[in-house]
């Protein structure tokens, strides 16, 4: 099998957090598939920041993420500013994927397309599948459905029609595949599959130490992700739990507007804000705190979250997104509604009071992740259904030859 990954964003050796869910997907089904190539089309776009020009500059061409066995490309597109001309975009991935399909089907022929994101990556991922006669396989991964699709922004229409024309329709979550059917009526196969955690690196730990109770948070540092809600919950928590601290971890994405923030004198030094970190990193962090907090105005199915749970911590989040669907209030984690600072507030005060609460709501979340997020068992699942769709493939190529 020689499976190509379209995405919108991969990691490289210079920025390994660009896609980095998708990057360990991959690496998971390279134990399990003979060839992988992926295709991340990036954007020229003129007269951008400097620091996103450095980042188009600094992307390899191609890399091997694996050798022989895995093979990343980043081939360039020139693209207009924000969303204008998104046909021109479209037109550009199309003949970017469909280059690849064809200079690949000389030495080693594509068996399979599998799109993540339902947008120009999945429409055009399918259009070149049609054209070759390849199944395609789509996994809508949250915010294209939960934000641009159920409020039709710029870009639905793709997401939409992906939904109609894939062989294999993948939602990260039942409240996305929910939203998915109400727009359009699949011609394939439609699945549920949550993306899971590496449950070897993400383990609760065997001792919470003794010190100052620690609320952890990590994503990128955005008003979508709540991240100003949090600061204003937390100047109520601290006049309750002062031993608390806060620990933020990711890229801000707000001119250090967050970090002048938290750095004021309302919090003391209960606040601690740091760049991205490895995933190993970041286990460690979860093993070390008492709670996840993640207050997000719009949400997909995230990984923090996922990850917190195998990490047998309480979450308390809000009740957006496909949150719901891997969060169970009042018994893995509290759930409030979003943007609400005072609710968001009591809920962390009742965690961070009370280490019984704790151990239960972490106990239950290690079980739900035990039961429904292994990585390796999603990974196995998701091979499962490659090879029916493939055989299933085949299978039509030799009745049209009749």
């Amino acid at each position: 099998m020689h499976l190509l990954v379209v995405a919108i964003s991969f990691p490289s050796p210079e920025y390994p957090y660009r896609g980095a869910f998708i990057g360990e997907q991959v690496r998971r089904l390279s134990d399990h598939v003979e060839r992988i190539t992926v295709i991340s089309p990036t954007a020229y776009v003129p007269d951008l920041a400097k620091r996103s020009r450095a980042v188009q500059a600094s992307l390899p061409l191609r890399y091997e993420l694996l050798k022989d066995r895995c093979e990343v490309l980043f081939p360039r597109y020139v693209k207009a500013p924000g969303e204008a001309f998104l046909r021109w975009t479209t037109a550009q991935w199309y003949r970017l994927v469909s280059k690849t399909v064809a200079d690949l089907s000389r030495t080693r022929p594509i068996s399979l397309i599998h799109a993540n994101a339902g947008s120009v990556s999945s429409w055009s991922a399918i259009q070149v599948a049609k054209r070759y006669g390849i199944p395609c396989v789509v996994t809508y991964q949250g915010t294209e459905v939960h934000t641009t699709l159920a409020n039709r922004q710029k870009g639905w229409k793709l997401c939409r029609d992906s939904f109609r024309m894939a062989d294999l329709n993948i939602s990260t979550s039942r409240s996305i595949e929910r939203i998915l059917k109400a727009h359009a009526q699949p011609q394939g196969r439609c699945e549920v599959m949550l993306r899971g955690v590496d449950l070897r690196m993400f383990s609760p730990s065997l001792t919470k130490g003794a010190g100052r109770p620690i609320v952890l948070f990590v994503g990128r540092i955005m008003e979508a992700k709540g991240v100003f809600d949090l600061l204003g919950a937390w100047a109520l928590v601290v006049a309750s739990c002062p031993n608390a601290e806060l620990w933020v971890i990711g890229p801000d994405h707000t001119n250090g507007r967050f970090s002048r923030e938290a750095r004021s004198g309302r919090y003391g030094c209960s606040i601690r804000v740091n760049p991205p970190v490895p995933l190993p990193d970041v286990a460690e962090l979860m093993r070390q705190a008492q709670v996840f907090c993640l207050p997000s105005h719009a949400e997909g199915t995230p990984n923090s979250v996922m990850e917190a749970l195998a990490s047998g911590l309480p979450v308390v989040a809000t009740t957006v997104g496909g949150i719901p669907d891997i969060v169970e209030s009042n018994r893995t984690g509290i759930l409030v509604k979003q943007g609400d600072v005072q609710g968001l507030a009591e809920a962390l005060v009742s965690l961070l009071q009370d280490s019984d609460c704790r151990a239960r709501m972490g106990e239950a979340a290690h079980e739900f992740a035990r039961e429904y997020l292994d990585a390796r068992k999603t990974v196995l699942r998701l091979v499962g259904l490659y090879r029916e769709l493939i055989t299933a493939s085949c299978g039509n190529d030799k009745l049209a030859e009749r």
